[in-house]
C-alpha cells in the first residue's frame, strides 16, 4: 500500500467515529436508550482501537490513540478508564496541562482512585523539575502520598515519593517511604536502592550498606553502570588506564581508587563509596531518562558534589539566549533560546551554569570557546573548609563523616625518623576535652597497594600544652620505604567524631647527611626506654596543632643522621634555625609588586656543636614572644663541618594571639 492510502486508511475510524457521534447527537430523544447504548459501544470501540494504537508505541499510533481516546471521552465522559488512558498518553506526549486535567477528571469521577493521584503526582513533579517551584513539589509529595494511602501496595507510587521527600529535607519520611515500598514488593531492586540510600542519609550505614550490595547488582545494566563509572570524579589518565586493563585489575584498580578515597580508615565501612552509590541513586531517581538510558548534566554535577546549596531557574539578569559553534566557530547573527539552571556551591566556591538548548529539560554544559565549562570547586574555599575530602582530579568532593555523625575539631600531624635501618613513622593527634571526657583514638596505615599495615587504638592523654582543655595522643610505627595513607579518628560518648588524613612517602635511610620532619612540640620532649618496639627513644611532647601561645617560646624537635666523625672520633656539625612569616597575600600579583606588606623580621640563629657518634636528637627552643599573631615558617638548616655538607627541614606554626585553644 503507497503512503497516501496507509494516511487514508488510519485516517478512516476517526472520520467514521465524527459521523456517528454527529448522527447521534441529531437522533430524536424518543430512542434516548438506544442512543445512549450507541454511544457507549461506540465509545468503547474507540478505546480498545486506541489501546491497539497505543501497542503499536510509534509517533503517529500515540496520534491515532489520542483522536480515539478524545472522542470517546466526549462520548461517556464519566468513564474514568477513558479519561485515565487519555491523562496517561497525554503525559507520555508531554502535554502535561491536559494530561493535569484529565487525572483530575478522574479523581473527581472515583475520589478513591489510587491512579489518578499517581498521575496527578507525576505531573506536578515533572512540572517541579521543571521549574523549581515549592508549590509543585509540595502537590507531588501530595499526590503520591494519596495514592500510595488508597493502595498500600503500590510500589511505584511509594519510589517516586521517595526523593521528593528527600528534597524537601525530610530523610525520617523518605525512610519511612522506601521501607513501605520494599515492604510492598520485596523483588523490585528499585525499592531496594531508595532504602539503601534513605538508610544511608538516616545514618544506618550496616543497612546501608548490604543494601546497595543486594540493590545494585539487580538493576538493569545501564543504571548499573552509572553505580560502577567512576570517571565523573576520577582523572582522565585514571579513566583511560582503567579501561585498558583487564576485568579482574580493573577490579583491583576500583578498589584503590575508592580506598583513597576513604574518609576514616578506622571504620570497616568506606564513606565516600556509600555515599557516590547514594548520589548515583538521588540522581537516577530524578535525572535518569531511561528512553535514553542516560542522565543529563544535572546528574552529572550531582554525583559529583551532591546538592546544590541553592538552584535557580532561569535568573534575572541572565541572558536566556545562545549562540551554537559551527565547526570550531560561532554562528554569528543567530541567537537560539535556552532555559538556564543555576547550581550555587558556596561551601565550593562554585556556581554551575547548565543551560536546556533543546527546551525539552535536557540540560549540558554551556558552549564555550574560551574557557573550559567544566564545574571544578575554588581551591581556596576548599581550604577553609576542613570537613571535605576532595578526589585527586578535583572533579569530586565528599564529606568527611557520614550522616548524623557531629563534627569533632582534631589536629593531626605526621613525622618521619630513622629507627636503625627501618624508618619509623610518628603521628600525633588533639583535641579538645577535658581530663574527665571520654574519648577513644585510633589510627589506620596503608600501604600503596592500599592494604593495612598499620592499626592500634588507645585512649588520650592530657596535653602539656593544656592540661585542662586538650588532650592527645602519638602512635608510633616501624614501615619498609614506600608510600602511605595515614588515617587517625578520635571518638568521644557524644557520637562525635574527628577525622585525620594524610599521605607521606617513607624515604629508604641512606649515608649522607639528613634530617628527619621537624616536629614543633610542648616543651621538653620525653625520652623512653631506647629499643622498644615500635617507640621512639625520644617522644616530643604532641602539639600538632603546631601552636604557640603569647609569652611562650618556640619548642621544635628533630633528629640529624649520618654525621661524619673527624680522625679523633667526634662529629662537629653547625645547626641554623630562621623563623620567617608564612601569611599568605590574597591580593593579586600587581597589588603585591608595588605595595608590598610588611612582614615581621625573621628571626636567626646559628649554633655550633661536636660530638661523639653518628646521630644527635635535638631540641631547640626559638624566642618568638616579640612576633605578632601569625602564621610562620620555621627553618633548620644542619651543615657537617667535617663532610662539608648540608640538609634542610622547614615546618610551619602558628602565633596566637590568646591561649593554645
Amino acid at each position: 500500500m503507497n503512503p497516501a492510502a496507509n494516511r487514508l486508511a488510519h485516517a478512516w475510524p476517526a472520520r467514521i467515529a465524527l459521523a456517528v457521534g454527529f448522527a447521534v447527537l441529531l437522533m430524536p430523544a424518543a430512542g434516548g436508550a438506544t442512543v445512549a447504548s450507541m454511544r457507549r459501544a461506540r465509545a468503547e470501540s474507540l478505546y480498545h482501537h486506541a489501546l491497539r494504537m497505543l501497542d503499536r508505541r510509534s509517533f503517529e499510533g500515540r496520534r491515532s490513540a489520542i483522536a480515539d481516546l478524545e472522542q470517546a471521552t466526549l462520548m461517556a465522559p464519566d468513564n474514568a478508564a477513558y479519561q485515565l488512558t487519555l491523562a496517561r498518553t497525554y503525559y507520555q506526549a508531554g502535554f502535561l496541562g491536559s494530561a493535569r486535567r484529565r487525572f483530575e477528571r478522574v479523581v473527581a469521577i472515583v475520589p478513591n482512585d489510587a491512579e489518578g493521584r499517581y498521575g496527578l503526582g507525576q505531573v506536578w513533579r515533572r512540572d517541579w523539575l521543571k521549574y523549581l517551584e515549592p508549590a509543585s513539589l509540595a502537590r507531588a509529595v501530595e499526590h503520591f502520598s494519596a495514592c500510595c494511602r488508597l493502595r498500600p501496595d503500590h510500589t511505584d507510587g511509594w519510589i517516586m515519593m521517595v526523593p521528593l521527600l528527600m528534597e524537601q529535607n525530610d530523610v525520617r519520611a523518605a525512610y519511612q517511604a522506601a521501607r513501605l515500598g520494599l515492604e510492598s514488593d520485596p523483588r523490585r531492586p528499585e525499592a531496594l536502592l531508595a532504602v539503601a540510600y534513605t538508610a544511608y542519609r538516616m545514618g544506618q550505614i550496616e543497612r546501608a550498606d548490604s543494601a546497595f550490595a543486594s540493590a545494585i547488582p539487580r538493576m538493569p545494566r545501564s543504571v548499573r553502570e552509572r553505580f560502577d563509572d567512576i570517571s565523573p570524579v576520577a582523572t582522565e589518565q585514571d579513566t583511560v588506564k582503567l579501561h585498558r586493563l583487564a576485568p579482574l585489575e580493573q577490579a583491583e584498580f576500583v578498589r584503590k581508587f575508592w580506598k583513597d578515597l576513604d574518609p576514616d580508615l578506622a571504620t570497616p565501612a568506606n564513606e565516600a563509596l556509600l555515599e557516590f552509590p547514594a548520589r548515583v541513586a538521588h540522581a537516577y531517581s530524578l535525572f535518569y531518562n531511561p528512553k535514553l538510558r542516560e542522565w543529563d548534566e544535572r546528574g552529572e554535577v550531582y554525583v559529583r558534589y551532591g546538592a546544590p546549596d541553592k538552584v535557580i531557574y532561569n535568573p534575572v539578569g541572565m541572558n536566556l539566549n545562545y549562540t551554537r559553534v559551527v565547526d570550531g566557530n560561532y554562528t554569528s547573527g543567530r541567537l537560539f533560546p535556552a532555559n538556564v539552571l543555576r547550581w550555587d556551591y558556596p561551601n565550593l566556591g562554585m556556581s554551575v551554569m547548565l543551560q536546556d538548548r533543546t527546551l525539552n529539560e535536557y540540560y549540558m554544559l554551556p558552549v564555550t570557546m574560551d574557557r573550559d565549562p567544566d564545574p571544578l570547586p575554588n581551591a581556596d574555599s576548599l581550604a577553609r573548609h576542613s570537613d571535605q575530602l576532595v578526589t585527586r582530579s578535583g572533579r569530586g568532593v565528599f564529606p568527611m563523616l557520614p550522616p548524623g555523625v557531629q563534627p569533632l575539631a582534631v589536629h593531626g600531624a605526621i613525622a618521619r625518623f630513622e629507627s636503625g635501618a627501618t624508618p619509623q613513622l610518628l603521628a600525633q593527634i588533639e583535641v579538645k576535652g577535658s581530663p574527665t571526657d571520654s574519648q577513644w583514638v585510633e589510627w589506620a596505615v596503608l600501604d600503596s597497594a592500599r592494604n593495612e599495615v598499620a592499626r592500634s587504638g588507645r585512649t588520650l592523654s592530657p596535653s602539656a600544652c593544656d592540661p585542662t582543655g586538650l588532650r592527645v595522643a602519638d602512635f608510633a610505627a616501624e614501615l619498609e620505604p614506600g608510600r602511605y595513607l595515614v588515617g587517625i579518628t578520635v571518638r568521644d560518648g557524644s557520637s562525635r567524631r574527628g577525622v585525620y588524613r594524610g599521605e607521606i612517602e617513607v624515604e629508604p635511610a641512606g649515608r649522607e647527611l639528613a634530617l628527619s620532619d621537624v616536629l614543633v612540640s610542648c616543651g621538653v620532649p620525653f625520652v623512653g626506654p631506647g629499643g622498644a618496639p615500635n617507640a621512639l627513644a625520644v617522644r616530643p611532647e604532641p602539639n600538632p596543632a603546631a601552636r604557640v601561645g603569647p609569652g611562650a617560646p618556640l619548642a621544635a624537635y628533630f633528629e640529624i643522621y649520618h654525621l661524619r666523625p673527624a680522625p679523633d672520633g667526634l662529629a662537629r656539625f653547625e645547626y641554623i634555625y630562621t623563623v620567617k612569616s608564612a601569611e599568605r597575600d590574597p591580593r593579586i600579583w600587581i597589588q603585591r609588586a608595588f605595595s608590598p606588606r610588611k612582614t615581621p623580621d625573621p628571626i636567626s640563629a646559628t649554633r655550633g656543636e661536636e660530638q661523639p657518634g653518628t646521630l644527635r636528637r635535638q631540641f631547640v627552643s626559638v624566642p618568638v614572644q616579640s612576633l605578632p599573631p601569625g602564621r610562620y615558617r620555621l627553618e633548620i638548616t644542619v651543615r657537617d663541618k667535617v663532610a662539608g655538607s648540608e640538609a634542610t627541614r622547614r615546618a610551619e606554626f602558628v602565633k596566637t594571639a590568646g591561649g593554645m585553644n
